[in-house]
């Protein structure tokens, strides 16, 4: 079997290298976004897939668009497959008709649940139980293409979306190989979504970080605080600076809400419903500190 591997970040890697190492399947080539700068300094960066295929010597095709050039090239490899794990750049038709197969998308929820750019965030937002991969084939749409397989997934409650990324990614590379190889025996048929199921999920952003005790109750600051780890991470206004909240768990101390006490030595949040003990907090311009650290340098004065 052929496949022509479409991903980028680290979700997709584990998938890559589950291909690899399958003896039955031969991976062409690996397509991914080009380098892009990262970090303070801006340093030039392959994307994680890149750094594996290299490692793994296969070629790396890092189109800034897709072209009649890059179409022309991936249908002279004649692919089985074409799957595509979180690359970031939607296939055009043209590209989805080349592989003899199918073209096969992995997305991390249980479709039509999720639809769109942040189903593992989103499953943490709502403090949902459950969530799962689907393994599915591309149409024109966005995560509406016909279902091979789903494959649930438990969210444990220290679970944050890079734990559960990881946990998704790990689980989804064991399943796809074999469920290649069932739909291209025809053990396995694409099932139609049912849109009246169907939901979507935004992409997020920088401003999705801060969060208002005085509006939010604790609950639904940490499903935040667990969805948003490590990116773009939580915040509240305190002393007109922001304090990022690190790490924080539910707390049964009386607290107004909006307010930020010391009880006994512990750190603890008041919210519209409930309160939130805060375990490792960063203040604007300083370095992340214990709770009783912060206590110490800005609420004993």
């Amino acid at each position: 079997m052929k496949v022509i591997f479409c991903g980028t970040p680290d979700f997709a890697v584990p998938f890559l290298i589950s291909l690899i190492h399958d003896k039955d399947i031969e991976v062409q080539a690996v397509v991914t976004q080009p380098d892009k700068p990262v970090g303070r300094k801006q340093i030039l960066t392959p994307p994680p897939v890149k750094q594996t295929a290299i490692e793994y010597d296969l070629p790396v095709l890092q189109p800034d668009s897709i072209n009649e050039d890059f179409l022309e090239l991936i249908k002279k490899m004649e692919p089985d497959f074409i799957i595509v794990i979180a690359y970031g750049i939607i296939l055009p038709q043209e590209m989805i008709d080349i592989p003899k197969c199918d073209c096969i998308n992995v997305h991390a929820s249980l479709l039509p649940k999720y639809r769109g750019a942040a189903p593992v965030q989103t499953s943490l937002l709502n403090g949902d139980k459950e969530t799962g991969i689907t393994i599915m084939k591309i149409n024109e749409k966005l995560d509406k293409g016909d279902i091979y397989m789903l494959r649930k997934v438990a969210i444990d409650e220290a679970d944050t979306t890079e734990i559960l990324s990881k946990r998704l990614s790990e689980i989804g590379a064991i399943i796809l190989p074999s469920a290649l190889k069932d739909i291209e025996d025809h053990v396995l048929s694409p099932i139609e979504q049912n849109e009246d199921d169907a939901s979507y999920c935004k992409k997020i952003s920088k401003n999705d970080a801060r969060i208002d005790p005085e509006k939010e109750n604790a609950e639904e600051i940490l499903n935040k605080l667990r969805a948003f780890t490590k990116w773009p991470g939580i915040y509240m206004d305190f002393q007109n600076k922001r304090l990022k909240i690190l790490h924080a768990k539910a707390s049964k101390e009386k607290v107004d809400p909006g307010q930020l006490k010391d009880i006994d030595g512990n750190l603890i949040l008041g919210t519209k419903k409930e309160s939130i003990k805060l375990f490792k907090v960063q203040m604007e311009g300083k370095k992340p500190v214990a709770a009783k650290d912060f206590i110490n340098g800005f609420l004993k004065k």
